[in-house]
């Protein structure tokens, strides 16, 4: 999963309640707000790492201070929520496009989370804070790991409530295959059975490698196949799903082998066009060269 960019969306939400002093009547002091809840932590995160974005990017590109600069964007941005603009041709001009993004989302939440209520004062607190790089309580970095590693853990959880059926399907086949004589699960909980044994070199994880292959569901259902396309493929041995990073180190050339791959070593929570979340899956595997 490439990780979000959330620099549009993020910095939109900056703005509500925002009280005076600078640029049109806005506090621009760096200052640690109290973070009570993980909804709190979130919010700030959300600023946060906005407030990051706009110091590397438009905030350099000027002779103004920091505090005019900041003053001006959330200025723009107050007046965008309530209608009339004070147009700038930078600052408060983004702030005006980000305020009337948030007048669309308020019913959205947090990072489209209808669950995960704003908190304007928080949000506008961390854009300063990343703007000017002073209490930010955590890093640019931290504050984008924890927004991603929060919002994946959500979206699992709503799937799993979703297609938690699938997933326990996995779950037993799984546990009654790993009984059968001649399967092998190793410490991820991969699952192999050798169907032929080879002879060659075995490859790494940074190899090349021709393969034969085909691919199923546990209901037999076929969603993949080199055999049909006659014509093997190759890949890097690390370019693929973590099952079969694994399976293809342990299979010399030459070999043909089953693997059971969970989902968590497949395709996750979120599965493909072809394939459902949660899908426990099968795969027949002909290791037919390592590629120099």
């Amino acid at each position: 999963m490439k990780k979000q960019n959330i620099f549009l969306v993020l910095a939109a939400v900056a703005v509500i309640g925002f009280t005076a002093c600078n640029g049109g009547g806005v506090s621009t002091t760096a200052k640690a707000p109290k973070l009570t809840s993980q909804i709190d932590s979130l919010n700030y995160a959300f600023g946060l790492a906005n407030g990051n974005d706009l110091k590397m990017g438009m905030f350099q590109n000027s002779t103004d201070s920091v505090d005019k600069k900041i003053g001006a964007f959330i200025k723009g941005l107050n007046d965008g929520l309530s209608g009339p603009v004070e147009k700038n041709p930078q600052f408060s001009g983004v702030g005006n496009e980000f305020g009337s993004w948030l007048n669309q989302q308020k019913e959205a939440g947090l990072m489209g989370d209808s669950t995960l209520k704003l908190n304007y004062d928080i949000i506008k607190q961390a854009v300063i804070n990343g703007i000017k790089k002073a209490n930010t309580q955590m890093t640019p970095e931290q504050a984008q790991e924890y927004l991603n590693k929060t919002m994946m853990a959500r979206q699992e959880k709503a799937l799993l409530e979703k297609h938690g059926a699938k997933k326990e399907a996995g779950d037993k086949f799984l546990a009654e295959n790993g009984k059968k004589p001649g399967v092998v699960t190793t410490a991820s909980g991969l699952q192999y059975e050798v169907v032929k044994a080879g002879t060659g070199a075995k490859p790494t994880a940074s190899d090349m490698v021709k393969v034969h292959y085909k691919g199923t569901l546990l209901d037999g259902k076929e969603f993949d196949s080199s055999y049909k396309r006659n014509e093997p493929a190759t890949f890097g041995v690390g370019q693929v799903i973590k099952g079969w990073t694994e399976g293809l180190q342990l299979m010399p050339v030459g070999s043909k082998y089953k693997f059971y791959i969970p989902y968590n070593l497949a395709y996750g929570a979120q599965g493909t066009p072809d394939i459902p979340p949660f899908s426990t899956l099968v795969f027949e595997v002909e290791l037919l060269e390592i590629v120099k």
